[in-house]
């Protein structure tokens, strides 16, 4: 009787050796796919970096020409916009800066708010240009206020030159300066009498 008890014992550890065996190579079988998974994820990872980075520097390069050319029309010894894309806390950020003779600096700290204005709206021009949905409208408020007298000038050549560029990008500006008046296309005299405001085409 002990013996086929000990007969019947062995049976069951028989069998549970091949089901744990089974189970082994159902593990190690997983274990492969989950590697060679993990394996992809890393490939498509590196290849998804890759073209982000591809991405980034084209981005940079086409918006830090458009922003540094509106600098060079308007300035005579002009900064140089860069677009600096750095990692911070686990994502990426981009820094907006002025660069001459290899130092870096703020927009705001580096220079008068005119440089500073004239960045902002070429920005917005860039941004316009690369993006193909986009409004072909801009309205600004006192864009030049900033500027000196002669630089005001050279800022309303700028502001025809980037009117006739390809797509038709229109300008909107509200402002006292006459020589960005008399360059305009259209021109209309916003006057105010006993809280009533009247609009009169002036050309």
């Amino acid at each position: 009787m002990q013996i086929d008890n000990l007969f019947t014992k062995l049976d069951e550890k028989v069998t549970d050796y091949h089901y744990l065996e089974k189970e082994i190579i159902d593990l190690k079988k997983k274990t492969k796919i989950q590697y060679e998974s993990l394996n992809n994820l890393t490939k498509a990872r590196g290849i998804f970096q890759a073209a982000s980075k591809l991405t980034q520097n084209m981005l940079s390069k086409r918006i830090s020409t458009i922003v540094s050319n509106a600098l060079e029309a308007i300035f005579l010894d002009p900064y140089k916009f860069i677009i600096d894309f750095v990692e911070r806390r686990n994502s990426t950020e981009c820094d907006l800066l002025f660069e001459k003779n290899g130092n870096k600096k703020n927009p705001l700290e580096s220079c008068g708010y005119g440089a500073a204005d004239i960045a902002s709206l070429a920005l917005r021009v860039a941004i316009w240009k690369l993006t193909t949905h986009s409004r072909n409208t801009l309205i600004l408020d006192e864009p030049t206020r900033a500027l000196s007298k002669y630089k005001q000038k050279l800022a309303s050549v700028m502001f025809k030159s980037l009117s006739r560029m390809e797509g038709g990008l229109q300008f909107i500006i509200v402002t006292h300066n006459p020589d960005l008046s008399d360059s305009a296309d259209r021109t209309f005299q916003i006057t105010q009498e006993n809280g009533i405001s009247s609009i009169k085409q002036i050309k």
